[in-house]
């Protein structure tokens, strides 16, 4: 597996390097466009590397506006592994995408998540090579279609041990190597760094939980910022097996 959920929310799985944010107040508005890079499982046949991907991620970053649901303490579940996450429910909060080539679209119907990640670590043959080996900080913002079920022999589950079924997830990542960025896990940061990469991962899953399909996507912010701009300016769990640093 590429791309291992740490989260029990969908995430779909295209990688974007770069998206595009729009100016406007609360909450936040991020638009991107990128190119898929991997295609694995059910997408096959449907999902083509090269076809064209846009995307709009609408969030917040003011956490007081986030459901009781949101988790402000990390995860250390192995494979769920977070700082904090975070749910936004109802409009104006939204994830969609759509492939071009293929006329069709991605629509969330549950809250969208924004997850945060303060000094963990991620690999390269987790991201497709999208990133090295390293510790990094990095948020994911991600919307799905899917429901939470437990998957425990004994039928309990904590919340960050369910897992995403029967349907997908689509999740914008924003990545970067500056371990400052990030300095309370329990926050959403409210800049950009002042370099990253972004993602956006496609996964597919089944009624009992399996992931069966996969798009990796590298991408961009449309239109690219001339500057880094605060994140609380613009209108707008996990994608990856997490490990904290030792």
């Amino acid at each position: 597996m590429v791309l291992k959920k740490i989260l029990p929310i969908a995430v779909a799985t295209v990688l974007a390097i770069g998206c595009a944010m729009s100016v406007k107040a609360d909450p936040v508005e991020l638009e991107v466009s990128g190119t898929v890079d991997l295609v694995s499982g059910n997408y096959v046949g449907d999902v083509m590397v090269g076809h064209a991907i846009n995307g709009t991620f609408i969030f917040d970053t003011d956490e007081a506006n986030a459901a009781p649901s949101s988790q402000t303490t990390p995860s250390n579940v192995p494979g769920h592994e977070f700082s904090s996450f975070y749910d936004f429910v109802g409009a104006p909060y939204g994830v969609s995408l759509s492939i071009p080539a293929l006329g069709g679209s991605f629509n969330n119907t549950g809250p969208v998540g924004v997850v945060v990640n303060d000094d963990l670590e991620l690999t390269a043959a987790e991201t497709n090579g999208m990133v090295s080996d390293g510790t990094y900080d990095w948020i994911e913002i991600l919307g799905s279609t899917t429901v939470s079920i437990c998957t425990h022999p004994s039928g309990t589950c904590n919340q960050n041990e369910l897992v995403p079924a029967d349907g997908e997830e689509w999740t914008l990542a924003i990545v970067t190597s500056d371990t400052n960025w990030i300095t309370d896990g329990s926050l959403i940061p409210d800049a950009l760094p002042s370099s990253y990469t972004l993602f956006i991962v496609g996964n597919e899953f089944d009624e009992n939980g399996n992931e069966v399909g996969l798009v990796i996507a590298s991408a961009s912010i449309v239109p690219e910022p001339a500057s880094v701009a605060l994140l609380t300016s613009m209108v707008g769990i996990g994608v990856f097996a997490r490990r904290r640093k030792a």
